[in-house]
């Protein structure tokens, strides 16, 4: 995954100081290495890290989605309008992924060398109890159409969500922590891992709602 060697100190075509790898800050010149860049922390200009400040990432998605877009460039030759689709279409799609806090999550732990939801299935203690008591309690209220009763397994599933995700956040300050020391980051990586697929089952269930 190539994150470094791609960002230019100065722009070729006005030789000013420029901040993102994908395009000049003053003429909007569109860098050509841009199109070897696959992390998306790199393409939106953020840290790679969990808890990134979302107003900072919709503002850079923004102002470079506005001067790397096809129509800003449609006067210019096909070798850079065919640049500019590919890193519109890579704009697009690291803002998805990165403004949904678990496809975030996954994001990041496969780019921290961690397991894929495919290599490891396991889910923490007790979590696949307590979602088998919640399927029931749906199917009941389901047929039964007792809506109160769908309101409230959504609150517990919400809530059940958003305490995973919160654990996923601490985990991955845990990992910060843990590099610094050069300590082994493999087992908090696995329980990231576990929490990630917790919170996809919570996400299907409450899509099933």
């Amino acid at each position: 995954m190539t994150n470094e060697n791609v960002h230019p100190a100065k722009c070729k075509q006005c030789n000013k100081p420029t901040s993102s790898v994908l395009v000049c800050d003053y003429c909007h010149t569109l860098n050509p290495a841009a199109a070897t860049v696959t992390d998306y922390f790199t393409l939106l200009g953020l840290p790679r890290r969990y808890d990134i400040d979302l107003q900072e990432l919709h503002r850079k998605f923004v102002a470079l989605s506005r001067h790397a877009h096809p129509d800003f460039h449609g006067g210019e030759s096909p070798e850079v309008q065919g640049l500019s689709l590919q890193i519109s279409a890579a704009l697009n799609d690291a803002y998805r992924a990165l403004s949904d806090p678990a496809n975030r999550a996954a994001y990041l732990l496969e780019l921290l060398g961690g397991k894929s939801s495919a290599e490891d299935k396991s889910v923490p203690d007790g979590f696949l109890n307590t979602m088998m008591m919640l399927q029931e309690a749906m199917a009941d209220a389901k047929t039964g159409g007792d809506q109160d009763e769908l309101g409230r397994t959504r609150t517990v599933l919400v809530t059940q969500r958003d305490g995973l995700l919160r654990r996923i956040a601490k985990l991955f300050e845990d990992y910060q922590e843990a590099v610094a020391c050069q300590a082994v980051t493999t087992d908090i990586l696995n329980e990231a891992r576990k929490q990630l697929n917790a919170v996809s089952y919570v996400r299907k269930l409450l899509s099933q709602l």
